[in-house]
């Protein structure tokens, strides 16, 4: 699955906030929020009562993409 974010850096740190779902991350780094933001979306999208289990096992991931717009107050890497 692939979502895209927006990364906003505030004086706490930095939040992580997804464009498709209402859904966003916090942490100290970039990092941190892109990260605590993919632990949420993984834990909505794939808990066994979210959707009916798939038929066969298979790892899933979830793909986080910086908008371009995405970025606001200073420069961070994710």
């Amino acid at each position: 699955m692939r979502f895209s974010y927006r990364l906003i850096r505030d004086r706490r740190g930095y939040l992580a906030e997804c464009l498709e779902a209402e859904a966003a991350g916090e942490g100290k780094t970039a990092a941190e929020a892109v990260e605590s933001l993919r632990a949420l979306l993984h834990e909505r999208m794939f808990r066994p009562d979210a959707v009916a289990p798939p038929s066969a096992t298979e790892e899933s991931t979830i793909e986080l993409v910086l908008t371009e717009d995405g970025q606001s107050g200073s420069t961070a890497s994710a």
